[in-house]
């Protein structure tokens, strides 16, 4: 009798937070916010990393891809995540399946239209990691990891965004190759844009969009922004240009 009074007292605890999730999924769903799928790939040894790196991120959802050998680590994530109100979901596959993983993850993508992406490649398979960071790049979400992880302190959780061929527009492949042509750097965003017949504001939203891919940098002398061509811009352009020529005119 008493222990089933202490579990009704820790449910009853756990009420207000509860309405708490409710009421803010209600709030988000009104204004548009969007929750966070964290989707991270287990490996057979390390998979503390995981949640080193959920517990730095933070997430809405959780959803774990495993293979039969980690099973039980898979059971005590989903233990302690639930716990804390976050739903874990599971998809199990054949860790050296590479086909098979791949599309197992993007059809969990597919099912969680209204949520934010990212992905945790920690642990997992050489093919787990690399069919997670390849749908990282189909969906346009940022991948996570950390550094250095055989040391005895969890290093730095790194972020990367994967490399997207496809946003790179015409105006925007113009503005590479012309700081290619200019010996990789523009003295002046101003100048830059009056070489590749861009307008002011059109040349600044191309500019942003190019080195928040890491495209371009940036860097301010005096009143003029100079703009430089990174290693990873020229290779993208190269790379577009390669593919066009070789795959899309036929």
């Amino acid at each position: 009798m008493a222990i089933t009074r202490k579990v009704e007292c820790r449910l009853e605890a756990f009420k207000p937070i509860r309405r708490f999730i409710a009421v803010f999924t209600l709030v988000a769903d009104v204004v548009g916010l969007k929750m966070r799928l964290h989707i991270a790939t287990l490996g057979l040894y390390h998979n503390m990393l995981v949640e080193h790196v959920i517990t730095k991120r933070g997430a809405d959802k959780i959803a774990i891809i495993y293979t039969e050998r980690n099973e039980e680590d898979l059971e005590g994530i989903k233990e302690r995540h639930e716990t804390k109100m976050v739903p874990v979901i599971s998809r199990k596959v054949p860790p050296w399946d590479y086909h098979e993983v791949l599309s197992t993850i993007l059809e969990v993508v597919s099912e969680h239209e209204d949520y934010e992406i990212e992905f945790n490649i920690s642990c997992g398979t050489r093919v787990m990691t690399v069919a997670a960071y390849l749908a990282a790049l189909f969906s346009d979400a940022p991948v996570f990891f950390v550094v250095d992880p055989d040391k005895e302190e969890i290093g730095d959780v790194i972020m990367v965004q994967p490399v997207s061929v496809v946003m790179l527009s015409q105006p925007k492949k113009k503005i590479l190759q012309r700081l290619d042509e200019l010996g990789g750097k523009s003295d002046s965003q101003k100048s830059l844009g009056s070489r590749t017949d861009l307008g002011a504001s059109s040349i600044s939203k191309h500019l942003n969009s190019l080195d928040a891919a890491g495209y371009i940098s940036r860097s301010q002398s005096g009143r003029k922004t100079c703009v430089e061509i990174t290693n990873l811009g020229r290779i993208v352009m190269n790379l577009k240009t390669f593919r066009k020529d070789n795959i899309w005119s036929r």
